[in-house]
């Protein structure tokens, strides 16, 4: 314990001289405080002097009650009228004034508090000062003064004024210094000594001082100031005091203590705590009298653990500080809902931040006070149990005048099928004044749901239908008023309005031209509830949304083999590959080890402490070049863009792997992971290593869902779609809702009729791994070729995609190259706008290398570009091909490295833009009925249309035979699924391409008639027996026959053939077998039997024999039509005649030779 003790050093303070001091008391006690007029009492002092001569005022006693003390002013006023206030409004709502003293020294009223029992100084200065030099004879009153009128009231008990008429000289008395000291350790105090006063009297000599105030020497004094005051008295009663001040100063630091705190964010924007909730006992030897902490309000950005500083302070501003880990987390999904699905919304403001929630506003009618926030203490009456939104009247003063008004977000419930609010209130009046009153707009004015003029606790207002005040502009209006009064306040929390709104309509996409449409996924959603950041995905969850097992295979070829293999595996995305299948020699069982390193295997081969071993299975073959798998479930995670390498190996041997060409190489590769070429390597991490060998085997991962920010649709999803749709907030809580789109095509289809070719667009971008269909290349010098499948240029800058490219530079320093590329042949005559563009660059060395482009004319080639000097990938613009109409246009790019050594050309994005107006007319030949139907689709040369066409039709959908020789303009029409319909025109000429159909008679045989050596053909069309019917020529005029009518033939087989032309041209035929054989009697045919005739063929002469007794007559020649060519005379013929036939003609004749009663006819051919 620290002793402070005082040696020295005195001081003189006050004296007084005394005679009795004199009490004397005042009038009118028992009076009614209420502020209808001020109560006074007055005190006869009868002695004379004046004040801080002869006469000392001690000091002043009132008593008496009222039930607000802060409404009363009280005065003491002297003989001549001087006041002095002895206390001006305190005490706040505090009862009474009981046993309360006034004297100059006295503590401070100000700072106590009812019923102020005590003594005080006079808040308006001393007596001694007040009053000095003033006759105290006469009367002192006491004047209260109750500034409320009509509201609190009380009763005036007493009033007393205490003097002293000073007789003789006082002592003289010295005190002690002034005293400083800390508190002792652990203590809120420190012991301290001191001397007593030492006193002197002119008559009695020293005399003793008596401790009059204060702790005795030796005693624990308490921190801040303690006045010991010495007191001496001589023989005449005149006193005389002194005082000193012992100070003691707390210097010691509180001791802070925390503890970690984690809370939920409860799907609210921000939430608050107190230093009481990081406080864990912190101390202080004279107690803690503030706390404070650096942060005490999160928000979403704050998601996570926060370092957060307590601050405890104690009165003398001594602090300590101590850190606290505050976890703030988000455990609450958002709340969505998707356009096409009904929406529920659940609106929930609880005020618990300390500044008004965002959306909120606040508007001060009348006054400056606003509503506060971060409390839910009410001035008067019940508190709410949290935070709430607070009007403290009593704050804003008893002068103000106050009418406020607090205003929710505006809602658009006007599609609601539902909706319902609720919120607490509370409202504390004053005599009277303060109301509150709650609004609702329902689109044209405010509309009251609640007036409250009542005091009233926190209450809950009750689910209320607001489906009466559904609009898009749905607000609620909470107004405090005052009344011009001065009241306690009013508050509102844990505000809820709950609707639901029907479904909406379905989002509608739009497909471009070429039937594609690509959206953010947010259009998707109508509403988020989601106090943090958030991303909307499709296809899963932003985070956290699972994952798909995926497989990869390298290859089963085998080839080569040894223990196993070591190889990398880039992640792509992140994967976790989980086991193999391997490729073993039949027969192998054997115990498979796999063993990971992260990075590259290269350069730790030999290195068993660079890897882990992971996984091993005992397997048996499935046999060489088929699949053994592992069966393993080894959970090894690539990040994405992380290579992991793995080597998985036999223990025994026969592992069967590839040939490679070089590590590092990518051999397959998916959409997740890419697979490259390693080594094969002895057991374990031996010494042989062979480069480069391919794993054979499958590879078995698991890979995220593939989720993406924006939604893409094509034709095939032609009306309404249903789209799963995530919102992921930061902290990776989500929530899903199904969209409606309805995907539309409103492109109308481009239509090309036949015979109208309309503009026609060439495109090759090269963009294959080989040259494009219908190009060539001819290399005029050298063996390199152009090459296709990439953009990169040899030197200088690259094509931005796959081109052709020459590289020179890779053709070698000693080769001559002059090489071509060649575009297809184009016909491009008639054309009445014809242009090419393309992309081209070129890299020459020291002024070798040069590229030409030409255009064949149809005579020759024509040069449109040269360039020889270093060029990046330049588009050429449109260049004019009119002057180079032709049907074998074709355009040729050659690349000359000049006998030299150049980098390299390159071409792209080559384009062939024509138009051919001229509309060659369509045949449309017409059927056996003399009409055609028009098959729109046959009219359609060409259609560019993304989604296809479903219906196709014609203007005019009949042709007939009157058509023929008019030209005809038809329409057609062609519609897409959704209806978006196209047209063109074809011109038609209607022709008839049928020829007649001619019917023939049945094959028939006939007589020449007796006597007739020929059969006259007769006119089958005249006689009816043949028909010729067409189908548009009627009747069929044009006929005619083979052989012609009238015509006479001998016996034989002939094939008529009918024709009939119809007006058109057409041209009909029918055949059929016509048999003229003459029908013979008996003795015709003796005779016919008897007679023959040789040498048949003959040239000069025949001899004519008859074997029969029949006598002949003669024998006449005719010519194949019929014509008498000769006759000859047999009435002599002795068995048989020669006659000469050497003038006829080489030719077929017909000898008819003629007995008395018969005749016969011979065929004779002459040489």
């Amino acid at each position: 314990m620290k002793k402070i003790t005082l040696l020295m050093a005195f001081l003189v303070t006050c004296f007084a001289w005394q005679v009795n001091a004199q009490t004397y008391n005042g009038d009118n006690t028992g009076a009614v405080i209420d502020g209808s007029a001020d109560v006074l009492s007055v005190a006869n002092v009868p002695l004379t002097g004046n004040v801080g001569a002869g006469i000392i005022i001690e000091n002043v006693t009132i008593d008496l009650t009222h039930t607000w003390d802060s409404d009363l002013d009280i005065y003491l006023e002297s003989p001549v009228g001087t006041s002095l206030a002895l206390s001006l409004s305190n005490g706040g709502s505090g009862d009474d004034y009981t046993n309360t003293q006034f004297e100059d020294g006295g503590g401070d009223i100000n700072a106590a508090s009812a019923p102020f029992t005590g003594v005080f100084e006079p808040e308006g200065g001393t007596f001694a000062a007040t009053f000095d030099g003033e006759d105290a004879n006469g009367d002192w009153t006491l004047r209260i003064d109750d500034t409320f009128p009509g509201s609190d009231d009380g009763v005036f008990n007493s009033f007393s004024i205490t003097v002293t008429q000073i007789i003789g000289d006082p002592p003289v008395i010295v005190c002690p210094s002034d005293i400083m000291a800390d508190t002792d350790p652990g203590e809120c105090g420190a012991i301290v000594n001191f001397a007593d006063a030492i006193a002197f009297d002119t008559e009695d000599g020293q005399i003793t001082a008596v401790q009059t105030m204060g702790p005795p020497s030796g005693s624990q004094f308490p921190t801040g100031d303690t006045i010991v005051e010495y007191t001496a008295t001589d023989s005449d009663g005149n006193e005389a005091t002194c005082q000193f001040t012992v100070t003691v100063t707390d210097m010691e630091n509180p001791e802070a203590v925390c503890q970690d705190l984690t809370l939920e964010l409860m799907g609210g924007n921000s939430v608050s705590i107190t230093p009481a909730d990081i406080d864990n006992g912190s101390t202080d030897n004279c107690g803690i009298a503030t706390y404070s902490l650096d942060q005490d309000t999160f928000t979403c950005a704050d998601v996570g653990e926060n370092t957060v500083t307590l601050t405890v302070t104690d009165d003398e501003g001594n602090s300590s500080t101590c850190t606290a880990t505050v976890t703030i987390e988000d455990n609450v999904a958002p709340e969505i809902t998707c356009i096409g699905e009904p929406g529920v919304f659940n609106v929930l403001e609880e005020f618990e931040a300390a500044t008004i929630p965002a959306g909120w506003t606040t508007v001060l009618e009348s006054g400056s006070q606003d509503w506060t926030f971060g409390s839910g203490d009410m001035p008067g009456g019940a508190d709410f149990p949290t935070n709430a939104a607070i009007f403290d009247d009593d704050a804003a003063g008893s002068g103000a005048v106050n009418l406020v008004r607090l205003l929710s977000p505006v809602y658009d419930i006007s599609g609601a099928v539902s909706a319902d609010l609720d919120f607490d209130y509370s409202l504390q009046d004053f005599v009277g004044d303060g109301e509150l009153s709650v609004e609702v707009w329902d689109g044209a004015a405010w509309q009251e749901i609640l007036f409250v003029t009542e005091d009233t606790d926190p209450t809950a207002f009750g689910l209320t239908d607001m489906m009466p005040y559904a609009n898009p502009d749905f607000q609620v209006r909470f107004t405090y008023d005052d009344n011009g009064g001065y009241a306690w306040g009013a508050g509102v929390d844990n505000f809820a309005l709950n609707y639901e709104l029907s479904t909406s309509p379905p989002y509608d996409v739009v497909l471009d031209a070429d039937g594609n449409a690509t959206i953010p996924a947010d259009d998707l959603i109508q509403t988020v509830n989601e106090a943090c950041g958030y991303t909307v995905t499709v296809g899963g969850p932003a985070t956290g949304g699972g994952s798909t097992d995926e497989t990869l295979e390298t290859t089963f070829a085998g080839g080569n083999g040894l223990d196993g293999n070591m190889f990398d595996i880039v992640a792509i995305n992140e994967v976790v590959i989980n086991s193999f299948d391997v490729n073993l020699d039949t027969g192998t069982t054997d115990d498979i080890e796999v063993y990971y390193k992260s990075g590259t295997w290269e350069g730790f081969e030999e290195d068993p402490s660079a890897w882990t071993l992971i996984g091993s299975a005992n397997v048996t073959s499935a046999g060489d070049g088929l699949p053994t798998p592992l069966n393993l479930d080894l959970g090894q995670t690539i990040a994405a863009g992380d290579t992991g390498a793995f080597y998985i190996t036999t223990t025994s041997g026969g592992m069967n792997y590839t040939n490679g060409t070089a590590n590092g190489t990518v051999f397959v590769e998916d959409d997740n992971i890419q697979f490259l070429e390693g080594s094969g390597k002895s057991y374990p991490f031996g010494s042989s290593t062979f480069d480069a060998r391919v794993f054979n085997g499958n590879i078995y991962y698991e890979a995220p869902l593939p989720v993406d920010n924006d939604v893409s649709f094509d034709c095939s999803m032609l009306g309404e779609n249903n789209v799963e749709v995530f919102v992921t907030d930061d902290s990776g809580n989500f929530s899903s809702c199904i969209a409606t789109v309805n995907v539309i095509d409103v492109t109308a289809p481009i239509i090309t009729c036949a015979g109208n070719p309309g503009p026609v667009s060439e495109l090759e971008e090269f963009e294959g791994a080989t040259i494009p269909d219908g190009w060539s290349t001819v290399l005029e010098a050298g063996s390199h070729d152009w090459t296709f499948g990439s953009g990169d240029m040899p030197i200088g800058g690259d094509f931005p995609t796959n081109a052709a490219i020459f590289d020179d530079d890779e053709a070698g320093s000693g080769n001559v190259n002059l090489v071509r590329l060649l575009s297809p042949v184009y016909n491009i005559t008639g054309s009445n706008t014809a242009s090419i563009s393309f992309d081209y660059a070129l890299q020459e060395i020291g002024g070798s290398g040069e590229l030409s482009v030409e255009v064949w004319d149809g005579t020759t080639w024509q040069e449109i570009l040269f360039v020889d000097v270093d060029t990046d990938p330049t588009n050429t613009g449109a260049i004019d091909m009119l002057p180079y109409l032709n049907p074998d246009f074709q355009v040729r790019f050659t690349y000359d490295d000049e006998g030299d050594w150049g980098w390299g050309a390159g071409i792209d994005n080559f384009q062939l833009d024509y138009e051919i107006t001229d509309i060659t007319p369509i045949d449309i030949a017409l059927g056996p009925d003399g009409t055609a139907t028009i098959d729109p689709n046959s009219l359609i040369q060409d259609v560019d249309e993304a989604c296809g066409i479903t219906t196709v039709a014609s203007d005019i959908t009949e042709v007939s035979c009157a058509d023929i020789g008019t030209p005809l303009t038809v329409t057609i029409f062609a519609s897409d699924a959704s209806g978006n319909v196209a047209s063109c025109t074809a011109e038609l000429n209607v022709v008839d391409n049928l020829a007649p159909e001619v019917t023939c008679p049945e094959d028939q045989s006939v007589d020449p008639g007796e006597g007739n050596l020929f059969y006259e053909v007769p006119d089958y069309f005249a006689t009816g027996e043949a028909s010729a019917l067409d189908n548009c020529t009627n009747p069929v005029t044009i006929t005619s026959q083979d052989p012609a009518p009238g015509e006479l033939i001998g016996d034989g087989v002939y094939t008529v053939t009918l024709t009939a032309e119809d007006e058109y041209g057409n041209v009909g035929t029918c055949t059929f077998e016509l048999t003229v054989e003459s029908i013979l009697g008996v003795d015709e045919n003796s005779l016919s039997n008897s007679i023959s005739m040789y040498p048949n063929p003959a040239d000069s002469q025949v001899t004519i024999s008859n074997k029969s007794d029949i006598a002949l007559e003669n024998a006449v020649i005719y010519d194949i039509n019929g014509k008498l060519i000769n006759q000859y005379d047999l009435r002599n013929m002795q068995g048989q005649q020669v006659i000469d036939v050497s003038s006829l003609a080489t030719g077929v004749y017909v000898v008819q030779i003629t007995s008395e009663t018969s005749s016969v006819s011979k065929r004779l051919i002459i040489k």
